[in-house]
């Protein structure tokens, strides 16, 4: 009710200080760049996406917060080549890049994110994705594969996000609402201001609803401000706060036979469990997040940055079979210092740094009596070190050929301590620790450009995932001194660019990962999860990107014409995943194709907007069935997703715009799961996605 009233406050005192008047078209929600416009920050190059020798893919304003109603980041990732977000219930979000899942029952492993150069990730490999809100976010950038030589430990990738950008010299106030289906709400307040040697952005969100199943609500409130004081001519000083207090239901898995009958349901009961409905199952989580940066420039060649962050999370989560809460405190720092040699032969920039990251978890089992913790069964604590110490050069060779060379020094190290939870014939203290011997990454990269609209690279790298701190201390209880951490070499080919005057652009990459003790997940009889080694994987993939603007660039500056915007673009992944010397029990599995990742994914999209302000967005997406078991006995169902936005975004008068949308949802009505519970005992693998649904919002802002 508070958040209602407040942005009811603000719309209302905000729309009384300026008269609107006569109505000029809108500006675009970003403008539209061309492929050899376009800068990335990946492996610290800060060059073009046509100068960087690795795949990256990018999402923009218009992709995270136009092209799709549902204001989640799931629908606008998988629009990325070799990227798979899932959201098996409201909330519960699970990414894999280059099938990267395979060890993630829920959340994000396995991966490395950052906010400009801030870490998100702790040291236990966890990143709490679900704390961020879509609509504080301005850009995306995703990494794919390892990246160790610069981000440390991880086989799946890195990914890079950015907040709301801020005008210079202006100050901004956007209010937001939104419902739909399924008893939908959300409303949001940004207050921009970019005046005085600073900008600062103060963001906040709600978001709730009822769920499609039963047993699937959420509830959720983020809060993040963001700000940037150049104190300086050669310092610039930046800060980063977040709170997320996030609550979601969790409807649970289920069977073949139970979804086909009714995929609304919850996890129902049998003879030896409870259902989730029955014992209030569900994620109660609070993250708090506080950043600092300090940013030099020396002079044009040399400039630092180094970055400190503490952050708290409170976690709780009645499950069926127990009910788990949680304590995390975490802090850690990075810093970055680029040097550009004075040399007229080869050009080369040096990037030298050092990662640390701590946590510390106090974590306590009880058992669940229909959502009410009861009996104490675990008391543990885990400290997690992740250290990271990295060298890269990048140097621009004769004949329009860059070269660029990394190393990583990285070590991991768990220390565990079970106590007695009874006073009459405990055992003592259980002192344990896990450290990992630690392993140098390197990383070759060459790229040669062919004009100024292509470029082709080739690439090694080596990948290093220690075990998450969720996988040596799963929810099955003690701790795992026997799993090892995942090791490989990728080996990719790119090409990308454009043609026909920048109307054609296209992006394409090949890699074979050969990946040895991969870590895949297991369940024991009651659901809970535990994780072991499986041997070897080869995964071999193609991801393309293409789009086609339908008229020139010339035509888009021009001032007359119906359309500013006018593109299809298609995102395609062919993938051959399969295990490599892999006995399960009496089982040789070798050979079978690794679970969880779709062997053809196809999205193709139209993008449309016009000078007077109108837009239109249609997204299809299909995904041919995968096997969700080792065994490769079960399979998935092919999915096909319709979505589409329409919507209206115009000035009034000079400061003002207003934006006006509706979206649609699972627009064929397809039964399908938006995430599968992979290897789940008792064949609980289905996890339905709501069928079709819409959503409505609008959005006021004022510029001064």
């Amino acid at each position: 009710m508070l958040n209602r009233l407040l942005s009811a406050i603000l719309f209302f005192y905000v729309f009384s200080q300026a008269p609107l008047s006569a109505q000029t078209p809108a500006s675009s929600l970003e403008d539209t760049l061309q492929l050899n416009e376009v800068v990335v920050r990946g492996y610290a190059t800060n060059r073009r996406l046509l100068e960087t020798p690795a795949s990256v893919g990018l999402l923009t304003r218009r992709d995270l917060n136009q092209r799709f109603g549902t204001p989640t980041l799931v629908p606008a990732l998988n629009t990325l080549p070799g990227v798979r977000a899932d959201e098996r219930s409201p909330g519960s979000y699970r990414l894999a890049i280059r099938g990267s899942a395979i060890r993630s029952p829920f959340g994000v492993r396995n991966i490395k994110t950052y906010w400009n150069e801030l870490p998100l990730t702790d040291a236990g490999g966890n990143t709490p994705l679900n704390a961020l809100d879509v609509r504080a976010l301005g850009r995306i950038e995703v990494i794919k594969g390892p990246s160790g030589s610069l981000y440390g430990a991880g086989t799946g990738g890195t990914i890079l996000f950015s907040g709301l950008g801020v005008p210079t010299g202006k100050s901004s106030v956007e209010v937001s609402a939104l419902g739909g289906s399924y008893g939908l709400y959300g409303n949001g307040i940004s207050v921009q201001t970019g005046k005085n040697n600073a900008a600062v952005s103060l963001t906040y969100n709600h978001l709730q609803s009822d769920g499609y199943r039963d047993q699937s609500a959420v509830v959720r409130d983020n809060l993040s401000l963001i700000g940037s004081f150049a104190v300086s001519p050669k310092r610039t000083v930046s800060v980063l706060a977040l709170y997320s207090d996030l609550h979601y239901q969790t409807p649970g898995g289920l069977n073949e036979a139970q979804f086909r009958a009714n995929p609304r349901a919850a996890r129902p009961a049998t003879a030896t469990l409870p259902g989730s409905a029955d014992q209030q199952a569900g994620i109660y989580q609070k993250v708090g997040y506080l950043g600092f940066s300090h940013e030099y420039r020396w002079n044009d060649r040399i400039q630092n940055t180094t970055v400190i962050y503490g952050s708290t999370t409170d976690f709780a989560n009645p499950f069926i079979t127990n009910y788990e809460k949680r304590a995390d405190q975490g802090l850690g720092g990075r810093t970055v210092t680029q040097i550009r040699l004075a040399t007229n032969s080869i050009p080369t920039v040096v990037t030298v740094g050092a990662e640390y990251l701590r946590n510390f978890t106090v974590d306590r089992n009880f058992g669940n009596r229909r959502g009410v913790a009861d009996t104490i069964q675990t008391d543990e604590e885990l400290t997690a070190r992740q250290s990271t110490v990295f060298l890269q050069t990048e140097s621009e060779l004769p004949a329009h050929f860059r070269l660029t060379a990394g190393l990583s020094r990285n070590d991991v190290r768990y220390g565990f301590t079970r106590f007695p939870t009874r006073a009459v014939g405990a055992l003592p203290a259980t002192l344990l620790a896990r450290n990992f011997s630690p392993v140098w990454l390197p990383r070759v990269a060459l790229l040669r450009t062919f004009g100024q609209n292509v470029s082709a690279f080739v690439s090694i790298s080596t990948g290093y995932s220690a075990p998450s701190s969720q996988e040596v201390r799963p929810s099955a209880g003690g701790f795992n001194t026997t799993l090892n951490p995942e090791r490989g070499t990728s080996y990719e080919v790119g090409l990308r660019g454009s043609a026909f005057r920048n109307r054609f652009r296209f992006d394409v990459a090949a890699y074979q990962f050969q990946l040895r003790e991969t870590i895949v997940r297991r369940s024991d009889a009651a659901g809970a999860e535990f994780f072991v080694n499986a041997g070897r994987t080869d995964q071999r993939g193609l991801e393309a990107q293409f789009s086609y603007d339908f008229l020139s660039p010339a035509y888009f500056s021009s001032q007359s014409g119906l359309f500013s915007l006018l593109r299809l673009w298609n995102s395609l992944t062919l993938t051959n995943y399969r295990f490599r010397d892999y006995q399960q029990g009496s089982a040789d599995l070798s050979n079978n194709k690794v679970p969880g990742v779709a062997p053809t994914t196809n999205v193709t999209g139209i993008d449309a907007e016009t000078k007077a302000g109108f837009y239109a967005h249609v997204t299809y997406q299909f995904l041919n069935q995968f096997p969700l078991n080792d065994a490769n006995t079960v399979l998935s169902d092919p999915t096909q997703l319709l979505q589409a936005t329409l919507g209206f975004r115009h000035a009034l008068g000079k400061s003002w715009v207003l934006d006006v949308y509706a979206s649609g949802d699972n627009l064929l009505n397809r039964t399908y799961s938006l995430g599968y519970d992979l290897n789940a005992v008792g064949n609980r693998y289905y996890n339905a996605a709501p069928a079709r649904n819409g959503i409505g919002g609008v959005r006021l802002s004022v510029k001064w």
